[in-house]
């Protein structure tokens, strides 16, 4: 009887976490009387709608970059160019951080070589000369200087830490350079390699934007995303913005079906999480937050930064909404075996949010959002993965009763398609059924190597780019 007992208890955590409160999340968001201010948190903010149409306030687009194909950059410059948004009111930074481990860093060269070498449909005159015109680089005769431009594009592939510390001749040149231009530039070489959030921190700084639009080098945006993100903070109640993240179909990925159908289901998740009171955080690929609300910055010891720094607000009274319109797209991971080790370090990550967000964990006084936090994150992070070997084992015991044979055959069955998937991905082969079961068991049982990371303290910062396809 007692092994019953907590076999079911944990048989309804487990469906309870993944179809049970989407369902819970569709009936309530569909009853008013959850959004009155009993269900609400209690430290709720104002709102106070701006009447100002359409809403369009000063914008700085953060683009982080660290070891990036001349493919991606290339891609994301043209994507960049190709938004939506009134130009005298939109200021990109490409946030690069140059790789210390070799001579050279692709990423910075290439940014440099797309404005020299090639083309865009931007109506601008010519490369060469958009290029020096950012840069406001003139001689004594008030000609363009190739050299003058040539020795910073040098020094900045080798300057040891940030542009504050370049030498006095060509610091000037360095801030005319970001002077009233629309396409600014942050430059670092990383000495210490502190990770994407120092690098972040330090570029937030230097934004003049009422509103941050923060962006992966390797995830393109829609042309009206920025337009559709910060349409939303007219209402001083929202803090941030999440954008949707989608996953390019490609033949060449085993991971592209089992990552595509969780980013579909993970999407739907945080749509009714908007509806009902807040989403429960922001990818990294596309999101904004009100400057103000960055003074502070984010923990550098942060693993998964963009959550952290998403979630604070809402622990600070502020909501998360989700905007289905703006959305990045990027290409999926190589193999699935790519995609373990980028959920091993999100997984150490979760564990370590949940330590930094454990206020959120206070039913009493944040109520609707700790409900749906522990429900949507919690729950699928720290809980469920230990769950599954703890039922397949509870189910050993109990198979005297046809009920439980049946499941256990059904276990068993789950448990030999992601070994089917796992097979196939080393043959090259793609069946969409293995694949997704193969995914999900993948995603559960990196919580493991997640935790040993978390708790040993040896899960770094740093950038660790999974390959993808392109």
């Amino acid at each position: 009887m007692l092994y019953e007992i907590i076999f079911w208890s944990v048989f309804f955590v487990i469906v309870y976490t993944y179809a049970g409160y989407a369902l819970a999340a569709v009936i309530i968001a569909k009853i008013p009387l959850f959004r009155k201010s009993f269900f609400l948190p209690r430290n709720r903010r104002e709102s106070v709608v701006s009447q100002e149409n359409p809403y369009e306030p000063k914008v700085t687009l953060i683009i982080s970059a660290f070891a990036e194909s001349r493919e991606i950059i290339r891609e994301k410059i043209r994507n960049t160019f190709a938004l939506n948004y009134p130009k005298e009111k939109l200021e990109i930074y490409f946030a690069i951080a140059l790789d210390k481990r070799g001579d050279t860093d692709e990423t910075l060269d290439e940014y440099f070589r797309y404005f020299m070498e090639s083309g865009v449909s931007t109506g601008l005159k010519s490369k060469t000369e958009e290029l020096l015109s950012r840069f406001t680089i003139l001689d004594a005769e008030g000609k363009p200087d190739i050299e003058a431009l040539n020795r910073i594009i040098a020094l900045l592939e080798s300057v040891e830490a940030d542009t504050t510390q370049i030498d006095l001749d060509y610091k000037k040149q360095l801030e005319d350079m970001a002077a009233g231009r629309d396409l600014r530039w942050f430059v670092t070489k990383d000495v210490e390699r502190k990770g994407k959030i120092s690098q972040v921190n330090r570029t937030v700084k230097k934004a003049s934007g009422e509103i941050l639009v923060f962006s992966d080098a390797n995830s393109m945006f829609n042309s009206d995303s920025i337009k559709n993100l910060v349409r939303h903070f007219a209402d001083s109640q929202v803090g941030c913005v999440a954008g949707e993240k989608r996953i390019r179909k490609n033949e060449n990925s085993s991971s592209g079906e089992g990552e595509g159908f969780y980013w579909k289901y993970e999407s739907f998740l945080k749509k009714i999480d908007s509806q009902i009171y807040s989403t429960m955080g922001a990818a990294g690929e596309i999101y904004a937050v009100r400057r103000n609300l960055m003074e502070r910055g984010v923990p550098e010891n942060a693993i998964i930064e963009d959550f952290v720094l998403s979630m604070k607000l809402v622990e600070d009274g502020y909501r998360i909404v989700y905007e289905p319109e703006a959305y990045a797209e990027e290409d999926p991971t190589v193999t699935i075996t790519d995609e373990y080790k980028r959920r091993a370090r999100i997984s150490a990550g979760g564990f370590q949010s949940i330590v930094l967000l454990r206020k959120l964990l206070n039913l009493f006084s944040y109520r609707m959002a700790s409900f749906q936090y522990i429900s949507h994150r919690v729950l699928r992070w720290a809980v469920v993965p230990f769950l599954l070997p703890v039922i397949f084992i509870l189910n050993l015991f109990l198979l005297d009763n046809p009920v439980y044979l049946v499941l256990m055959v059904l276990q068993v069955i789950f448990y030999l398609l992601g070994a089917g998937g796992y097979v196939l991905e080393k043959r090259h082969k793609k069946i969409r059924i293995f694949n997704i079961v193969y995914m999900f068991l993948m995603m559960n049982f990196s919580a493991y190597a997640g935790l040993k990371r978390f708790l040993s303290g040896k899960q770094s910062t740093l950038w660790e780019k999974a390959a993808r396809v392109s």
